[in-house]
């Protein structure tokens, strides 16, 4: 049970979990509406988060990214989910009869609040890299230049 629970924090995979079991409690029908674009919002930023944190997993295969690089695969990812959930709304209204988009503006506003999401990810995300890189940079000189 250990290794799980390490992988799951190490994965970051507990951030989109929490934000789909939250959906289930929070999605009152007189309130749907109203707190809808705060579930695609942290959609966008608890997916993202969960790519960021698993990405070194797959050094393995791919190598090491560089920041820029890692960047750019949570953005494309974090977009690419927030339209591949829009389209499996549209085919739920399509398929099974469900009315779950309610207009070409509300659907439109679910993908603007997931990029949202996930473009706030991808800048705390760079900025804390960034900052971490110039303190531990200020830090190693700090050592290498006192005596011995």
């Amino acid at each position: 049970m250990k290794p799980l629970l390490k992988l799951i924090k190490a994965t970051g995979i507990w951030a989109p979990a929490l934000v789909l079991i939250s959906h289930q409690f929070l999605h009152v029908k007189s309130y749907a509406t109203l707190i809808d674009w705060m579930h695609h919002f942290s959609g966008g930023l608890a997916f993202s988060y969960f790519v960021w944190k698993s990405l070194p997993f797959f050094s393995r295969w791919g190598g090491t990214p560089t920041l820029p690089g890692r960047l750019t695969v949570t953005f494309l990812a974090g977009c690419t989910a927030a339209l591949l959930w829009e389209i499996a709304e549209f085919s739920s209204d399509l398929l099974l009869n469900t009315h779950i988009q309610k207009s070409v503006q509300e659907t439109m506003m679910d993908i603007v609040n997931g990029f949202l999401g996930t473009s706030c990810t991808i800048l705390a995300q760079g900025f804390l890299s960034l900052n971490k890189r110039h303190h531990s940079k200020i830090h190693s000189n700090t050592i290498s230049q006192q005596p011995l």
